[in-house]
């Protein structure tokens, strides 16, 4: 399992005075490092995800996006044999919601990312063609009991099952409920990415052993065997082809002779798994409100 680095988010907590008659409060979504509260709270909220070498927080209730990186998708090729452990990938959902506040999201999948800024959406969460992706599972899901990643859920039955990604609860998430959090302290959510290779065996390979021999009392006894092994080269990127090379050399003897030969071998060659496009998280906040005739919304409340 990978080690992972998590960045936490600053905790920006910001209030609003309510003035008139009618008492009204706005959740006042900031970035902000520091700024001055009010002594009567009404609402204010604060949103972001971070994950290694990445921090992004939320402005005006907009959806944030992380990516998980080609390089580390590329991990999947140091998978060796037919069966081994997934990857694992963790990224963090944090938040605060002072007063009448409260916060909720989704989390859903954007594009393929090229380095050269190229995207390719995932229709019906298939990947591109070509890509390590497209040649593994991925799982996205709400981590365990001190962030432990190792309960993998199982992937969906039929025409869903075929897709390279599979989200688990992502919808209506609840990163805090209303009006539970006076003092605003920053509330932490961990996310697990599992990824695991598709490991297709190349063959399967019959063996057989057979044995006979002759008893004490002249008898013949006789005996066989037989197995099967699956065979798997390592994982890789499918070939761009194959290439043949000869040489060949002749030369003099001393006695004046005339020696030939030649040798012939051929290589295949990969394409480097360093052009892993990142795959794009998005994560869509709403601010939720402990008066239950006000709908959840992605940038204020009444």
């Amino acid at each position: 399992m990978r080690r992972r680095t998590v960045l936490s988010l600053t905790v920006a907590i910001a209030g609003v005075m309510a003035f008139g008659a009618v008492s009204t409060a706005h959740a006042l979504w900031t970035t902000n490092d520091a700024v001055v509260v009010p002594e009567l709270r009404t609402g204010a909220v604060t949103f972001g995800a971070s994950a290694e070498s990445q921090r992004v927080l939320s402005e005006s209730g907009d959806p944030v996006e992380i990516t998980l990186p080609g390089s580390e998708i590329a991990t999947v090729l140091d998978q060796g044999g037919l069966r081994t452990e997934p990857v694992i990938w963790r990224f963090q959902v944090s938040g605060a919601a002072l007063g009448i506040a409260g916060l909720d999201y989704d989390v859903t999948i954007g594009p393929q990312v090229w380095g050269d800024g190229r995207t390719a959406d995932l229709i019906d969460g298939s990947a591109e063609d070509g890509t390590l992706l497209a040649d593994s599972t991925v799982r996205i899901y709400p981590a365990g009991l001190g962030d432990d990643c190792s309960v993998i859920p199982e992937g969906p039955d039929g025409a869903e099952a075929a897709a390279n990604i599979h989200l688990t609860d992502a919808v209506d998430r609840t990163l805090q409920e209303p009006a539970t959090n006076p003092t605003g302290t920053e509330i932490g959510q961990t996310w697990c990415v599992a990824m695991l290779w598709n490991h297709r065996a190349d063959g399967l390979y019959v063996s057989e052993a057979s044995a006979h021999g002759i008893a004490v009392d002249g008898s013949e006894n006789r005996d066989f065997d037989t197995w099967e092994a699956a065979v798997a080269f390592p994982a890789s990127l499918n070939a761009i082809g194959v290439y043949d090379h000869i040489a060949w050399a002749e030369g003099t003897g001393d006695d004046g002779t005339l020696s030939r030969d030649d040798s012939s071998w051929s290589g295949t060659v990969h394409p480097d798994p360093a052009g892993e496009p990142g795959l794009v998280i998005r994560i869509d906040p709403r601010v939720t409100n402990a008066n239950p005739a006000v709908a959840p919304g992605d940038r204020s409340t009444r």
